[in-house]
Formats: structure tokens, sequence, C-alpha cells
């Protein structure tokens, strides 16, 4: 390989890094903007406007790229189970951020390595190995670990509740796209997964008889900015890193997304930094890093 190619592969590669690292700043601050967006939005309306927001973006993606979009594609159940676990995934993660810290939710939400472990050893027949079991304990020590001292508290109990929960319908939600991209373009499967799952939050809210009253301007649009940077602009960001970089190596980098999180809460929700808490936080991450590498290497 001569001096100048090389040049450039190292070039490439140092853009795949920036790019992700900056992936990484959009999807954090998701959970602090969403958590503005409690002040007058109910999680059901949250959830509505969110997903809304998410299809439209995809769907802009989709028609810029020339592809279509079919509505008979609603007739596939699949879809519907798909859209129900994003549906149920979004409620509880507003609950338990109007209940507890953008920390903590975030911490916590890590079990997702857990939940897709086992579904897609129950579901998709995949191998759990030695490294992967190690991975597992350490997420779950690291989760009780970050929750222990709140779990106490009776006005954060359903919010505890509600963060261990919502990574395991985002799981789900997962290993049903996995089966569904197998038939499907990946774009036009998030789009019906946004839409699905607006659909059911509408019409949960219209049977349940929540309220589209006094819903603040200021709290839609600080909705309308979660959803565009988790959803659609880091997202972008992150799939076009992969242009110059493994997957492996992006999921590293993303790995450390917690700890943005916890430096962009401080600013606004002050958290008492514990020592459970800084320890949970480094097996959380260690799992994550662990996954990580394991999987790189059975890739390759």
């Amino acid at each position: 390989m001569t001096p100048l190619k090389q040049a450039a592969i190292n070039k490439g590669q140092l853009w795949g890094v920036e790019l992700n690292l900056i992936s990484l700043l959009f999807s954090s601050i998701s959970p602090v903007l969403n958590k503005f967006s409690l002040t007058s939005l109910s999680p059901v309306i949250g959830g509505i406007f969110t997903s809304c927001f998410a299809a439209g973006f995809v769907l802009i993606v989709v028609l810029l790229s020339h592809r279509q979009v079919s509505l008979t594609t609603l007739k596939n159940p699949w879809l519907w189970l798909l859209g129900g676990t994003n549906a149920v995934g979004i409620i509880l993660q507003y609950v338990a951020l109007s209940l507890l810290s953008p920390i903590t939710v975030t911490l916590i939400a890590r079990m997702y390595l857990v939940y897709v472990f086992v579904l897609s050893y129950l579901f998709l027949k995949e191998r759990i190995g030695g490294w992967d079991y190690l991975a597992i304990i350490l997420c779950i020590l690291g989760s009780f670990l970050i929750s222990g001292g709140r779990i106490q508290l009776s006005d954060n109990g359903w919010g505890i509740i509600c963060a261990f929960i919502y990574p395991l319908m985002y799981a789900a939600n997962n290993i049903t796209a996995k089966h569904l991209v197998k038939d499907a373009q990946p774009s036009n499967v998030l789009f019906y997964n946004h839409l699905t799952s607006a659909l059911l939050l509408v019409g949960y809210a219209l049977a349940s008889g929540t309220s589209f009253k006094n819903i603040s301007g200021q709290a839609v649009a600080f909705n309308f900015a979660g959803a565009f940077f988790n959803g659609f602009m880091s997202l972008l960001l992150f799939y076009t890193s992969l242009r110059f970089i493994s997957a492996g190596k992006a999921n590293i980098v993303r790995a450390f997304g917690p700890v943005i999180v916890i430096i962009y809460s401080a600013f606004f929700f002050p958290v008492q930094i514990t020592p459970s808490l800084i320890g949970g936080a480094l097996l959380v991450i260690s799992a994550s890093t662990i996954v990580t590498f394991t999987k790189t290497r059975e890739r390759a």
C-alpha cells in the first residue's frame, strides 16, 4: 500500500470517528430536550408528536431518495407489532423522564443489552457466548447500582419501573424490525415503525379521553428538536460514518453516550453524584464496550 493511499484511509477513518462523535452529541441531548418538553405535554401526547415528527423526517429522506411507500403494507400484522412496541416504549420512556433525571433514565436503559441478548436467543436462535454472559452480568449489576439509591423513594418507584421496562420494548421493536428488513428497505420499515406507532398512540389518546388542550408551543418545539436531533440527524450521521469506519468502531464511540448525557444534564438537572452512580455507570459502559469488541471479532 502506497503512503498516499494509507494517508487517505487514515484521513477517512478520522472523518468517520468525527462524524460519529457529532452523531453522539446529537443523540445524547435528546433525553434533556424531551425532559423539557414534558412541562406541558403528557407522555401520550409527547409520544404522538415524537412519532409524527420522526415519521415525517424519514418520509422526506425516502422521497428524496426516489423510493416509494405503499399504505397497503399496513396490512402486515408484523408492522403493528413493530409500531406497538415502539409506542409503548415511547410512553414509558416519557413517564420515566417525567419522574427521574435524564442521567438515571439513560444509564438504566443500558439494560437494553440484556434484553436484546435474551430476545435474540429466544426468537432468532442467536447464540450467547461467554463474553456475552459477562456483559449481561455487568449490565444488570450496573443498572441496579444506579437505581439502588433511588428505588426506595415512593415518588420515583414508578419511574424506576418504567426505566427498566421501556428498553425491553425497544429491544422487542428492534428484533421485529430485524425480521421485517429481510424483505423490505430499512428506511421503509423505519417509516412504518413511526407511522403505526403514531396511529396507535392517537387511537389510545382518543379512547382514554386524553386532553389536547393547553399544549405549550415551547414544549412542542423541544419535542420537535428531540426527534430531529435523535431520530433524524444522529442516525443520518451515524450511517454516514459507517462508510469510513467499521460498525464495531462506531459502536465503541456510542457506548460512551451515557457520559455525554451526564455532562448535558449536569447543566440543567443537578444530580447527586454518588459512588453507586459512578460505579454503576462504569459497569454499564464496560458491558457496552465488551459487546462491541466481541461482536466485531465474531463478524471478522
